[in-house]
């Protein structure tokens, strides 16, 4: 329970309100899709779930060899 609450960034702030939005506006509407939407931002939001938590938009962070061959050193030549 407690590590619900820690790290707590803006944008995790940001899916919180909106899916709090949601789900008010499904339930004044009386709209079953708005409460649902809203409720899964919410859950999103509160279990820290995105495509970024998962490590899903990181990229490859080792270095590849470059070879010499691959890229020619350019020599400015006048003609």
């Amino acid at each position: 329970m407690k590590r619900l609450f820690r790290n707590w960034d803006v944008l995790r702030v940001i899916r919180l309100l909106a899916g709090a939005v949601f789900a008010g506006y499904g339930i004044y509407a009386s709209d079953s899709l708005m409460i649902i939407l809203g409720g899964l931002l919410m859950l999103m939001a509160v279990v820290n779930w995105s495509c970024c938590a998962a490590g899903g938009c990181g990229t490859s962070s080792e270095n590849k060899a470059l070879y010499k061959d691959f890229v020619k050193p350019y020599r400015a030549e006048n003609k």
